[in-house]
């Protein structure tokens, strides 16, 4: 063992554990790969480096009031060595047994076990056990046998050199060049922690502190393998972390968790290699890479729901002139629900008239009433597609606000929506539009130049079945007109064909009298209401 009792230990000692709180808070706060762990990291191995200069293990002893190399007190009245202390003794650690192979790899081990809560570490067995999993070789906790240790720590490399990686693994390959290289300048390399093994313990943790711990590692290396050939496990870990985020079977804070590291991987990076495998047409050999792996992308999507994902979808859907893949990208979109209505939203402002009808539609297919005060602008919109796709989102969307804009476009819109919103009107059976409508068939027209309009006005009357239309329809019937005779006989058969559609019984004798009438189109049109209106009875 090194001599505690050289005056200049203890000083040693004082700034290595200063390092040492350092570590703890940017192993808390950071990503294995992050700048600024493998610094802290550095700097805490360098702090320690002094303490092994005899190549002898060096042993720290830790009580309630502080540090202390063998009787020697380290770092007195130093608060944040106090704080650190009793932090440790909480945790049951009264030694500490450095060896003089110390590595940055064991430090950030450590430090990370340290961050589990106390209660936690008991109940994995205690930090020892923890370190044990861990793979941790040169840090000991109240071990004072040195033959023992020893004995212990080649059965810990051992096993590191069957199974490459570790326990708690390494992180990626350039943190592990900057941070590994034992005390004695001898390279312990690690590897880049395998996303797979990650995940395989990521399912098999029992410990929620444990398990955010893992997560922090599951991020960069998720970032790492963004290749057609990690796909699968890609695909694996955000199916894994969306179940545990909604599963209540879990506890609360492994939810949180999970919830939490699906956010922070809502990148334009991930979600650009998720659109990819989305819009994918291949398969691969002994697996169906089209619907199944389409269908686990769409509900990965949907957990990872935020602005940036409809953004995405959007500038994909945007950007893309395949038929086929704008399908997929659309069902994508509809995915995301309710959440996706204010960016939608946002694009209705889009210069891009093809942008704006994306949008457009897609809100009509998401059927949310509260949408419909957005879209009523755009029935000015300087592209006649977007006005005609707004009428068909309308329509869509229903509820009497939809109704109220459609009936004032019919009124007073252009004549290449009108039809479509009496169409529209129709289809959506509501019977709040009857009095426009009936309005609309019994304004005077009598150069007939309204024929068309009032038309689709009666067939949407049908379509609607109000009882309230009769009494004027079967006017419109009875009347004949010698003035451009032949329009008025279609309005007359269209008046016929919506009595039909009502399917009122006190219509039939007049409709079987107008059987008779000399106008071939209107007979037409009699006999087959009164059809109609004898199946319904």
């Amino acid at each position: 063992m090194s001599d505690p009792n050289q005056p200049e230990q203890p000083k040693v000692m004082e700034n290595a554990l200063r390092g040492l709180v350092k570590l703890i808070k940017a192993v808390q706060y950071y990503p294995p790969s992050h700048p600024t762990l493998k610094a802290a990291a550095a700097e805490c191995l360098e702090g320690f480096a002094p303490l092994f200069t005899a190549g002898e293990p060096s042993t720290c002893t830790i009580r309630k009031e502080g540090f202390f190399l063998g009787e020697n007190a380290v770092g007195r009245q130093n608060p944040i060595l106090d704080k650190l202390a009793q932090f440790l003794f909480t945790r049951r650690i009264h030694t500490l047994l450095l060896l003089p192979d110390l590595n940055g790899e064991d430090l950030r081990g450590f430090a990370r076990g340290l961050t589990l809560d106390a209660r936690e570490l008991l109940k994995l067995g205690g930090i020892q056990e923890v370190l044990a999993k861990a793979l941790v070789a040169t840090i000991w906790v109240n071990e004072v046998d040195l033959k023992s240790v020893l004995a212990r720590k080649e059965e810990i490399e051992a096993e590191k050199l069957a199974h490459p990686g570790g326990e708690e693994g390494a992180e990626d390959t350039e943190y592990a060049e900057g941070t590994d290289e034992g005390v004695g300048g001898k390279e312990n390399s690690a590897e880049e922690r395998n996303l797979a093994r990650v995940l395989e313990e990521l399912k098999q943790e029992t410990g929620d502190q444990r398990y955010r711990y893992l997560l922090q590692e599951l991020a960069p290396l998720v970032h790492l393998n963004l290749t057609d050939s990690a796909r699968y496990l890609i695909l694996d870990a955000l199916t894994l972390l969306a179940s545990n985020a909604g599963d209540p079977g879990l506890s609360a804070a492994r939810q949180e968790f999970s919830a939490q590291a699906l956010t922070q991987l809502a990148t334009e990076d991930v979600l650009d290699f998720l659109v990819t495998i989305l819009c994918s047409a291949d398969a691969e050999e002994g697996r169906d890479a089209g619907a199944d792996d389409r269908e686990l992308v769409l509900e990965i999507l949907v957990s990872l729901q935020g602005k940036l994902v409809v953004w995405r979808l959007m500038d994909h859907l945007a950007q893309e002139s395949d038929s086929r893949v704008r399908k997929i990208l659309t069902e994508a979109l509809l995915r995301q629900g309710p959440a996706a209505i204010p960016i939608l939203q946002e694009h209705l402002g889009d210069e891009r008239w093809f942008v704006v009808r994306n949008a457009v539609a897609i809100l009509g297919e998401l059927r949310d009433q509260e949408a419909t005060a957005g879209l009523k602008p755009l029935l000015k919109h300087k592209d006649v597609r977007v006005r005609r796709e707004t009428i068909r989102s309308l329509t869509k969307i229903g509820g009497q606000s939809a109704v109220g804009i459609l009936l004032r476009t019919v009124e007073e819109g252009d004549p290449d929506l009108r039809r479509q919103a009496l169409l529209s009107l129709g289809a959506m059976k509501n019977q709040a539009a009857v009095p426009t409508l009936l309005r609309l068939v019994a304004e005077p027209d009598p150069m007939q130049n309204r024929t068309e309009v009032k038309k689709e006005a009666l067939k949407a009357l049908g379509e609607i079945g109000s009882s309230l239309a009769v009494p004027v329809l079967v006017e419109i019937l009875g009347q004949r007109k010698l003035w451009r005779r032949s329009l008025h006989n279609e309005l007359r058969a269209a008046a016929a064909a919506a009595l039909g559609e009502i399917g009122d019984p006190t219509t039939a004798d007049l409709l079987t009298a107008t059987t008779n009438d000399r106008a071939a189109i209107v007979v037409r049109a009699a006999t087959q209401a009164l059809k109609q209106i004898r199946r319904g009875e």
